[in-house]
């Protein structure tokens, strides 16, 4: 037991980088990052062998690596079933309102048979810089044997935990990130106020988390140099009354889950601003985009895939790699910070050559089947 926890806060680090594939540049410059991070991992897994890293929940940066460096493939292989690396349940972080429920379930199966083809088995959504969330989402993420998952953006109360209810009447058991998903970041490279960063961030959370373990996370927007921040302070005069332990966001939500019967309901979509921006303008912002977005979901799953589901009948091979691919190139066009509208020029233009592509390709094979 622990009868002097407000006396000795207990903090979980989860270490992570939220990547943002898509925004200020595009995919084929940060892909090439990414060799880097899996080397940083490595390194830090052999010095300690129960490290452990979250790669921003989903596995298209994993695709995007193998696809310029198969090499990588085994590197991967070895951190994710020695623990120390997960990746999924989802396949990119999407903006719920802008594609639509077939997506996102595509989402989910392809995130999830990825994950699982390299050994893992991810049942924690992180959905940590999401411009908000549908009603549908717990729903969604159950279907797909989701447990738990974790936000920031949207929540309309700063609490640590809710049970978010969803249209249906689904419950799902959610971390609410209201101190941020970065809060202890590059704690070695600031090694002289380290341990007041420490403390600093404890004290702010204290009277929020009450009994509860306080999460503390290393990590940033498209960083690729992973730290140990547990091991770090060891070596450091971190007050007695502070106890620091490595966790991860399935730890956390084992270690949380007894308290969730007397956590708040919140009902439905999250799309408040008042505690993370939900960013009301990228509704309307590239219309264009949004769009042909709408036009090629349409062409590919309402009308080429039906069509070509019914061929089979007659004897026609059913192409499901070339109708996977496209879906994952949605996926990918999907992106919250790529349909929203946000991204430079050179990401948009991607993205409107990719939609017409795929508009003249269902076309093409509307008139074949």
């Amino acid at each position: 037991t622990r009868s002097t926890e407000r006396f000795m806060p207990l903090a979980h680090v989860i270490n992570h980088t939220h990547w943002d594939r898509e925004w200020f540049l595009t995919h084929e410059y940060t892909t090439a990052w990414i060799p880097a991070l899996i080397d940083s991992l490595q390194a830090l897994a052999s010095d300690n062998a129960d490290y452990e890293f979250l790669f921003d929940g989903q596995s298209l940066v994993i695709e995007d690596l193998f696809r310029t460096r198969a090499d990588y493939r085994e590197h991967v292989d070895k951190l994710i079933r020695g623990g120390n690396l997960s990746i999924g349940p989802i396949y990119s972080q999407p903006d719920w309102r802008m594609v639509s429920g077939e997506l996102h379930l595509r989402n989910l199966e392809y995130g999830m048979t990825d994950a699982e083809s390299l050994g893992g088995s991810p049942d924690v959504a992180w959905l940590v810089d999401t411009f908000g969330h549908i009603s549908q989402a717990p729903q969604i993420l159950a279907s797909a044997g989701v447990e738990a998952c974790y936000v920031w953006r949207g929540v309309p109360q700063m609490t640590p935990l809710f049970n978010w209810e969803g249209a249906d009447g689904t419950s799902l058991a959610t971390i609410d990130l209201f101190g941020g998903y970065r809060n202890l970041y590059g704690i070695t490279k600031t090694a002289q106020i380290a341990v007041h960063r420490l403390v600093a961030e404890v004290d702010k959370l204290a009277s929020s988390y009450g009994d509860l373990p306080i999460p503390l996370f290393d990590g940033y927007d498209l960083d690729t140099e992973p730290e140990d921040p547990v091991e770090y302070y060891r070596h450091l005069d971190v007050p007695d009354r502070i106890e620091v332990v490595a966790s991860s966001p399935r730890t956390y939500v084992d270690t949380v889950l007894p308290h969730l019967a007397d956590a708040p309901v919140i009902k439905g979509e999250l799309l408040s601003g008042k505690f993370g921006s939900t960013f009301p303008g990228s509704l309307s912002s590239r219309t264009y985009l949004k769009m042909l977005h709408h036009d090629a979901e349409i062409a590919m799953h309402r009308r080429v895939e039906p069509l070509a589901a019914l061929a089979t009948a007659c004897g026609v091979r059913w192409d499901r790699e070339t109708y996977e691919r496209a879906s994952r190139e949605l996926l990918q066009n999907g992106v919250h910070d790529c349909l929203c509208g946000v991204s430079i020029d050179q990401v948009h233009e991607r993205m409107e050559r990719s939609y017409r592509r795929m508009l003249e390709f269902a076309d093409e094979r509307q008139d074949e089947l």
